[in-house]
C-alpha cells in the first residue's frame, strides 16, 4: 500500500498565497438599491393608485393601513392617505406562484402623476422570474423600491 505524505503550510505561507490568487484587493462594500422612483410625501401621508391588468383577482394589501382586499382583472383602485413609510404587498388571489415554471408571478410598472403626485403601479402578469414584483415600499423621503 502506497501512503501518501502531507506537508503542513503555515499562516503565513496560506497568507501570501491567498494574496496571490487575487484577494490582494479589499472588497468593495455594495452600494445601496437605487430607488425606482420618487414620489412627493406630503405631511408623510401618500397616494397609491393600483391598476389590476391581469386576467385574475389580485390580493392587495398596505401593511398597517388596510386590510387584505381583493381587485377584479381590470379593475383599479386609488389608496389614499397611506403613512409612510409604507409597505404594498400583492399577489394573485387564486394562482399559485410556481418561480419554476413562470407561473402566478407578476410584474408591476411603476409611475408619477405629476399633477397629483399619485404613485401609479400598474400590474400585469409575466413568466420571467427576474421581473417578479410583490413588495413595494415607500419610504418616508418618497423614495420607491420594489421587491
Amino acid at each position: 500500500m502506497h501512503t501518501k505524505m502531507w506537508t503542513l503550510l503555515t499562516l503565513s505561507f496560506l497568507a501570501t498565497t491567498l494574496g496571490v490568487a487575487g484577494l490582494q484587493h479589499p472588497l468593495a462594500a455594495q452600494s445601496p438599491v437605487p430607488s425606482v422612483v420618487t414620489v412627493p410625501v406630503p405631511r408623510s401621508l401618500t397616494t397609491v393608485r393600483l391598476v389590476n391588468q391581469t386576467a385574475a383577482p389580485i390580493t392587495y394589501e398596505a401593511l398597517g393601513d388596510t386590510q387584505s382586499r381583493l381587485l377584479m382583472a381590470g379593475d383599479e383602485v386609488t389608496l389614499q392617505n397611506l403613512n409612510t413609510p409604507a409597505t404594498l404587498t400583492f399577489f394573485y388571489d387564486d394562482i399559485p406562484k410556481d418561480r419554476q415554471t413562470g407561473e402566478g408571478l407578476l410584474q408591476a410598472a411603476l409611475g408619477v402623476d405629476e399633477d397629483t403626485g399619485t404613485l401609479d403601479v400598474v400590474i400585469s402578469p409575466t413568466t420571467a422570474l427576474d421581473a417578479d414584483v410583490s413588495n413595494i415600499t415607500i419610504e418616508a423621503n418618497g423614495n420607491v423600491f420594489v421587491f
